[in-house]
């Protein structure tokens, strides 16, 4: 079911009630609008008579604002706060006629008996319990407004603050697995004396570079992402050494088109470990990234070996792993609906496609 809210002003709306308000303008258009309605009395009356309404107004606006809702409306205490504006807004109707009446017997020199005539005095203080209504209505809106426009605002930033606090996390999933495999296998090379162990250091030195300082950023160059991933890829195939099935395809019209750091990380490094390309003779990784009229497509396939371990399994009607459910989380994160994530899996294939 759609929650239905007030309609409410903007903020900038708002701050000018706000001002009018406490400037006193608001009032000096009542009193005008008020005293140029009075119909009753000579001119001295209606000019006090002005007076004490916008001040019995300034009062009402006071009591509800203090009392009605600051300490029943705002404590969720909904009830007393109809009960106690049902029994108080006519009241003050009554106050507001009763003091027009003095006026008039006072300034004027009329008997009580003459002014006290049911049926005007009957039509005065429903129009003044209009006006009363209205200004009370006014007020509880104002505050709801004011209120939801608050909220909205305290949502939004810990909304910002809760996506920033997520892309850090998951960034510092990412980094340290990658880094720990890496040294891992620069020391399988040192270790076996591979004459590719030095040009290995500098691989890993670049990709560190990539990782530590240039993914500090929300979004980068997309010339960056594919450097890294020919690192990756150059310092894998210097890791397997012979030749392998392996095959990066590039078709970049823009390379300054931004994309989150280190997004396809996971992806990249499950086509490796995976398709076991060292032990896996018919094995292969390819691997495609493609950018065409601002359109991002990026392609990754790789053939699973017998004894790997799954990458994907199935819950709840979604695909999920840890790699891949990190990618979703920051695809989701960085671009809300705006994207494409499928994966593709039999059983000897993998396959995985984003779209941006």
């Amino acid at each position: 079911m759609k929650k239905r809210t007030l309609p409410t002003l903007p903020t900038a709306n708002l701050d000018l009630l706000e001002r009018l308000y406490k400037w006193g303008v608001i009032w000096i258009v009542l009193f005008i609008i008020f005293f140029a309605v009075h119909s009753t009395g000579n001119m001295l009356f209606r000019v006090v008579s002005s007076l004490c309404f916008v001040g019995m107004v300034v009062l009402e606006v006071l009591f509800v604002n203090k009392v009605l809702i600051a300490s029943l409306l705002a404590k969720k205490r909904l009830v007393f706060f109809i009960l106690i504006s049902i029994f108080v807004l006519p009241i003050w109707a009554a106050l507001s006629i009763g003091i027009d009446i003095c006026f008039l017997h006072f300034i004027e020199k009329r008997p009580f008996s003459e002014i006290v005539a049911f049926p005007l005095t009957f039509m005065a203080f429903m129009v003044r319990l209009i006006w009363v209504i209205a200004t009370f209505a006014v007020v509880v809106i104002f505050y709801f407004q004011r209120k939801e426009n608050e909220d909205k605002i305290i949502a939004d930033k810990l909304k910002s603050e809760k996506l920033d606090m997520e892309l850090r996390y998951l960034k510092s999933q990412i980094n340290p697995h990658f880094l720990f495999n890496a040294l891992n296998n620069i020391y399988s090379m040192v270790y076996t004396h591979d004459d590719n162990a030095a040009n290995g250091v500098l691989k890993l030195s670049e990709m560190l570079r990539y990782v530590l300082v240039d993914c500090q950023a929300d979004m980068i160059p997309l010339s960056k992402e594919i450097k890294y991933i020919e690192n990756f890829i150059d310092f894998q195939m210097m890791r397997m050494g012979g030749r392998r099935d392996v095959h990066l395809v590039k078709d970049v019209e823009n390379e300054d088109f931004m994309i989150a750091p280190m997004l396809l990380q996971p992806i990249i490094e499950n086509c490796f470990k995976y398709s076991r390309l060292e032990t896996h003779p018919d094995g292969y990784v390819h691997v495609s990234i493609r950018l065409t009229d601002n359109r991002f497509r990026f392609e990754a396939e790789n053939t699973v070996a017998e004894n790997a371990k799954p990458v994907t399994v199935v819950s709840d009607d979604k695909k999920s792993g840890i790699g891949q459910k990190n990618v979703q989380q920051r695809l989701m994160l960085h671009y809300g609906n705006d994207y494409l994530f499928d994966i593709e899996q039999d059983k000897d294939t993998y396959k995985v496609k984003i779209e941006l």
